[in-house]
């Protein structure tokens, strides 16, 4: 059922290419090599993720219908939709017509200016609200941001200190991978959703129904599931994130972990085989729920007492003990990612200032 891309028609693609180069530089990995790759799931539903030429950061997922073609998520730059969208002209030379975010984080939503008014970019309402606001200047996009100068100063150092030729070509692809990506995000206009849903949402176009659901707070305050019935296939964006043969823990940083176990409940609700995440490969085990909601919950209740004791969130992050769950996250587990307390405590003093 699956196979990888396969080239079409070459004069469409210089066609869907010309269109989106007319929106902006069509800025490409820095060798030109393709910066996605795609991976038939069903008839017309196509996983895609990044090849490493070029930083795209998040997966997508591509559904071509009879007329048109719908995107879910559009990565991390106006410079890597772009490279997204060639990759969907060698698929198809249907127009784009509708574009989903699964959550207003920056690596999933910052291509979204690539698309014209004939576009309908649908989110949920808490998308547009983040969007809308100095989202370039919130913690989450500041903190993977705001360091990349350092590390292109930093390769700079290696390749000048490294003797051997093979390492310093691998160095230096880095760097222009480093370098481009730079660029590219100087391009960067949040552009927020021109329609928005705020629990769930139904359309039936070009010959397939695709629901789209918001299963609570957990990964932020409005992420999207998006579910393709007939297909068994859900997107889940970082709602829930996993891998094959394995377990992947969502980043907590924007998080309502309090929350987000129930939310899952929602996920578990929904009928289907496969699901994808917005960053790893897709996968069958739904387990894995199970797994990810007891860790919120022993991560919730540790949390939560520390803050009753009027330990520090620096001090709790050390103490919190998770090494319950390394037998599905592995040793890195045991302790808790200090961002996701930093923002516990936050949801906290909300709830019981001090």
């Amino acid at each position: 059922m699956r196979r990888f891309l396969m080239t079409l028609s070459i004069c469409a693609l210089a066609v869907f290419a010309a269109q989106w180069q007319t929106r902006g530089a069509a800025l490409q990995s820095p060798d030109g090599s393709p910066s996605h790759r795609f991976e038939e799931l069903a008839d017309g539903v196509w996983f895609a993720i990044g090849t490493g030429s070029m930083t795209v950061m998040s997966n997508s997922l591509v559904i071509i219908n009879d007329d048109h073609v719908m995107v879910v998520d559009t990565s991390v730059t106006p410079a890597a939709a772009r490279g997204l969208m060639e990759g969907v002209a060698k698929l198809t030379d249907k127009p784009v017509r509708y574009v989903f975010n699964s959550h207003y984080h920056f690596d999933h939503a910052h291509g979204n200016q690539i698309f014209g008014d004939d576009v309908e970019i649908i989110g949920h309402d808490f998308v547009r609200t983040m969007l809308s606001s100095d989202v370039l200047s919130q913690r989450t996009n500041r903190s993977f941001t705001a360091v990349i100068p350092n590390q292109i100063e930093q390769r700079k150092a290696q390749i000048a200190a490294t003797e051997d030729a093979s390492e310093r070509a691998r160095l230096e692809t880095q760097l222009r991978i480093q370098e481009a990506h730079w660029e590219a995000l100087q391009e960067t206009v949040p552009t927020p959703p021109n329609l928005t849903y705020s629990d769930t949402m139904t359309l039936v176009k070009g010959g397939r129904e695709v629901q789209l659901h918001f299963p609570g707070r957990g990964h932020t305050g409005g992420d999207t599931l998006v579910f393709l019935p007939e297909e068994r296939i859900v997107f889940t964006g970082d709602f829930f994130v996993g891998r094959p043969g394995g377990h992947g823990l969502p980043y907590m940083g924007d998080g309502y972990v309090e929350e987000w176990p129930a939310s899952l409940d929602r996920l578990k609700a929904l009928d289907f085989d496969v699901m994808v995440p917005g960053h790893g490969t897709p996968f069958t085990e739904r387990e894995q729920i199970d797994h990810l909601q007891a860790y919120l919950r022993d991560l919730n209740r540790q949390v939560n007492d520390l803050y009753a004791q009027g330990v520090s969130a620096q001090s709790a992050a050390r103490r919190v003990d998770l090494s319950a769950h390394t037998q599905y996250y592995g040793p890195g587990a045991a302790r808790p990612d200090p961002r996701a307390v930093v923002r516990m405590y936050e949801r906290l003093q909300i709830k019981y200032p001090r």
